[in-house]
């Protein structure tokens, strides 16, 4: 058989297990060859604690984890896109997912038993997907680890109803909906680090959610930096939005324009908390965020009330120890509302309202 043959059966026959490479008793290594469903039929095969080898090259499929295991890819060289004819489980009608991690749902997409546990995606690129690149549901412990996922027309990675997650070393850009995604959390407990988000609707989106941390995190190009937001719920078992800590992130230029879609225009944001409780905003460089664009608020660093909305007052937030010039309108805003917010010891030019000592002096 010739070297092009062995490759076009390869792909036909989607993944061979790998000699000699089983990481526990009874877990095997599968390699997965580029082409058309190829993950789906891996994973059809695939048992609790496998691990999936995707090779270099372009993957067509849609593809639903529902046990614990690893997806590792060959670094950004192993792209996946959308199949030509998509049925997912998680798919519907103009609405195509990349990789979807889904535990137990109800017949709304809601949690409705156990999560799925430990599944680790890592060293991959997701594009062009009407919705998401990554997508979890009733989570626990999900990893997405040095994944490029960029052009889609949802999140480029997200989970919701889900604990324990760790975004971390991934680029996602040009998602229509936010580069990163974690919501419907009550004590998610779940980490956002060390990602690059660009020119997303949102960089970092956490939402109805506590227990979230995002730090050194560079966002960039957005309408919104990072975005803290407590909606007013939704999803069963929602708590309102609080307790989390944005640290250490570099939010820069997030001028984009977002038109009102669901909720109110939003553009030149660099962190806003807009409704949330007991969140720490610490040691944050946020400059340059001053569209001229429609927009809910302004600012480099927001404080404002989703009240209007079904959420509530900002309260019993700390903002310290950020460096934040070169703002419009102002470098931190608050819209009066809320209480118990407290903002010190930041290097800063301009607050609205007034400076109420919130920047040190210049």
């Amino acid at each position: 058989m010739s070297v092009v043959a062995s490759v076009v059966a390869l792909s036909i026959a989607g993944f061979l297990p790998a000699a000699a490479s089983a990481s526990a008793v009874g877990h095997k290594t599968w390699t997965v060859w580029p082409g058309t469903g190829t993950i789906t039929a891996a994973l059809a095969k695939a048992h609790p604690g496998d691990t999936l080898e995707l090779r270099g090259g372009t993957f067509l499929d849609s593809a639903t984890v529902t046990i614990p295991l690893t997806i590792r890819g060959s670094g950004w060289s192993t792209v996946i896109k959308p199949p030509p004819s998509p049925s997912g489980l998680c798919d519907s009608p103009g609405s195509v997912e990349g990789l979807c991690v889904v535990g137990a749902v109800d017949n709304n997409g809601n949690a409705a038993g156990p999560p799925v546990v430990g599944v680790s995606i890592s060293d991959l690129r997701t594009t062009g997907f009407s919705d998401s690149g990554i997508i979890g549901v009733n989570t626990s412990g999900l990893t997405v680890r040095e994944v490029r996922s960029d052009h889609n027309g949802g999140y480029g990675i997200a989970r919701f109803q889900s604990t324990g997650s760790l975004f971390s070393d991934n680029w996602t850009s040009w998602n229509s909906e936010a580069g990163l995604y974690m919501g419907d959390s009550p004590n998610g407990y779940s980490i956002v680090r060390d990602n690059l988000t660009d020119h997303n609707g949102y960089g970092i989106f956490m939402r109805d959610s506590t227990h979230l941390t995002a730090s050194d995190n560079k966002s960039w190009g957005n309408c919104v930096g990072i975005l803290a937001l407590n909606s007013g719920g939704g999803a069963p078992g929602d708590l309102p939005a609080g307790n989390y800590r944005i640290a250490d992130n570099q939010v820069w230029g997030n001028n984009k324009a977002c038109p009102p879609n669901q909720g109110p225009p939003t553009s030149g944001i660099g962190i806003a908390l807009a409704g949330v409780h007991d969140t720490l905003v610490v040691d944050n460089t946020v400059n340059g965020n001053n569209s001229t664009a429609a927009s809910l608020a302004k600012g480099g660093i927001v404080i404002i009330s989703t009240l209007f909305a079904g959420g509530a007052n900002p309260t019993n937030n700390t903002v310290m120890d950020n460096s934040a010039q070169g703002n419009k309108p102002a470098d931190i805003f608050w819209d009066g509302t809320g209480s118990g917010n407290k903002v010190l010891d930041n290097d800063c030019a301009t607050a609205i309202p007034g400076k109420l000592g919130w920047c040190d002096d210049h």
